[in-house]
């Protein structure tokens, strides 16, 4: 499967991407790192499926695992002062939760589980266990997806990119810098991921520009910048991406849950009075950890790294009728998004919802001429080939889940029984989820580890009597605060994937990092999420 993607890999990756020092006679001859050739294209390993690869150790474990523990809970009393039914929950709850926890399966397979199990052991009808899959939250970031297809189709967010990256200074630091601004602003309303993967093959070239150019740095002076530089892109689109509901997938599943759950309605525009704040603080804390306390970006440069960008952007030609159109559509959502409060007090427009916004953008795309002689529509049904659409199954089932958790009472057994938890007073309690959630998610999917925790510290609130709100705030924040391996978030993933990074000095600066992570989400969770949220 690698080969028969290797064609495309040099056609669009490295002749796209790279500068014009790129020898296209030979793709292997390029500005790359030979450690990225010696990777044979690391890179786009990461982006397949490896269908020949073997399940890893702890895959084959939980696939057994998972269905031994279920099936041994069977034979166990039912707790006490916990229903039948809630106890078939609990056991289907942790078979789903073995399952996440080591990949067993994909995660979508083990989202679709309460489909089958609830109707069959009597849990739910099967209309009760899909209703939630139709969750109109898993709407609004369909829509996200569909609008960040259209900008990648017709590269406005990598025209938006070079545009800013060119007027970056000409210091090691400002470039760093200037990635890492522009990689947190696209991933508030991209996915991370796509963010990630656009800015790579650039910073690459940056890199290698800089080493070649710039003969007075050291070796160190380099290794430090190609680290920092490559860190932050991951880094900033990770930060970025907790900005807005649509920019990953925590914060949707949180908005989802608390309203099939609690029916409270977190709000476009709410959560990015929150999400801002942490990321306009968490941003420039990663550049100045990346530049100064880990590693040390101090040197000023010849310019050619700008000239690099320069020309990267000219290679883009003219702003096309197709961007600009896309671009007008997705300014009108955004601001529909931020300024909906107020919209909605027009009698005509007082049942528009975030949900509503993005997919009339979403269509809309479908309809609006391109402009494009080469192709009349801005998009197409094929060109959505790659959306994820195993991200929305998994909301559909986590939320599922945590339905029947709710209504089966399992909740409330979960809530009485910590309830010596509730005892901690709430600035420790709030890290103390924190620090479990970062750590975990180092080693699980964030939005698995969302999705299992959720309902837990739900209960755990309720029986506190507060307000969910302010518990599942701090763990949808701590699912994408994990910056210590490569496992933690796929941007992490896709930045080691280029073969340029090494795995203990990821530590050195992602432990750095989870520490600071750890400050912030407590901080705002006790303070700026209950004045806000309530």
């Amino acid at each position: 499967q690698l080969k028969k993607y290797e064609g495309l890999f040099e056609k669009y990756f490295l002749k796209s991407f790279t500068s014009r020092l790129t020898d296209y006679s030979d793709p292997k001859i390029s500005v790359l790192s030979a450690d990225v050739v010696s990777e044979k294209y690391t890179v786009v390993k990461t982006m397949l499926v490896k269908t020949d690869k073997k399940p890893d150790i702890h895959q084959r474990v939980g696939l057994f695992l998972g269905p031994f523990t279920a099936v041994g809970m069977t034979f166990m009393e039912t707790p006490e002062g916990m229903s039948a039914v809630a106890f078939k929950v609990a056991i289907m709850g942790i078979l789903m939760a073995i399952w996440w926890a080591t990949e067993a399966v994909p995660i979508a397979v083990t989202a679709m589980l309460p489909l089958v199990l609830f109707p069959l052991f009597g849990v739910s009808s099967i209309q009760e266990a899909a209703t939630p899959f139709a969750n109109k939250v898993i709407y609004l970031f369909l829509g996200g997806f569909i609008v960040a297809f259209a900008m990648q189709r017709w590269n406005l967010h990598k025209r938006i990119a070079l545009t800013i990256l060119q007027y970056v200074g000409g210091n090691g630091k400002s470039l760093v810098g200037g990635f890492m601004f522009v990689s947190a602003a696209l991933s508030m309303w991209v996915m991370n991921t796509s963010t990630t993967m656009m800015l790579l093959p650039i910073a690459i070239s940056v890199i290698t520009v800089i080493h070649s150019t710039n003969k007075h740095i050291s070796n160190r002076e380099k290794e430090d910048f190609q680290y920092s530089i490559l860190l932050g892109i991951a880094y900033a689109s990770t930060i970025g991406g907790m900005s807005t509901l649509v920019g990953t997938a925590p914060n949707a599943m949180m908005a989802a849950f608390l309203l099939e759950t609690y029916e409270i309605q977190i709000n476009f525009s709410e959560w990015m009075l929150i999400g801002i704040p942490l990321s306009c603080v968490m941003v420039p804390l990663a550049w100045l950890s990346l530049t100064k306390w880990v590693f040390h970006v101090n040197f000023k440069t010849n310019h050619s790294g700008q000239e690099s960008l320069r020309i990267m952007k000219n290679d883009l030609g003219v702003i096309s009728k197709p961007e600009i159109r896309v671009g007008i559509v997705f300014l009108i959502m955004a601001l529909a998004w931020i300024l909906r409060p107020l919209l909605i007090k027009i009698s005509f427009l007082s049942g528009l919802d975030d949900s509503s916004i993005a997919m009339a953008g979403a269509i809309l795309l479908f309809i609006i001429p391109s402009g494009d002689k080469g192709d009349p529509l801005l998009l197409r049904w094929e060109h959505l080939s790659n959306l994820p659409w195993s991200i929305l199954i998994l909301f559909g089932g986590g939320l599922s889940l945590a339905t029947a958790v709710s209504n089966s009472g399992l909740a409330g057994w979960i809530g009485s029984n910590l309830s010596s938890v509730g005892s901690l007073p709430l600035p420790l309690l709030v890290m103390s989820i924190a620090i479990m959630i970062i750590f975990l998610t180092e080693l699980t999917s964030n939005i698995a580890t969302t999705a299992t925790f959720l309902p837990v510290i739900g209960a755990i609130a309720i029986e506190m009597g507060i307000n969910p709100i302010i518990l599942a705030a701090p763990v949808t924040l701590a699912a994408s605060c994990a910056f210590m391996l490569p496992v933690a978030t796929p941007p992490n993933a896709i930045v080691f994937g280029s073969g340029l990074l090494r795995i203990p000095r990821m530590i050195k600066a992602g432990i750095a990092l989870n520490l600071i992570g750890i400050i912030i989400v407590t901080t705002l969770s006790i303070t700026l999420v209950p004045f806000i949220l309530g």
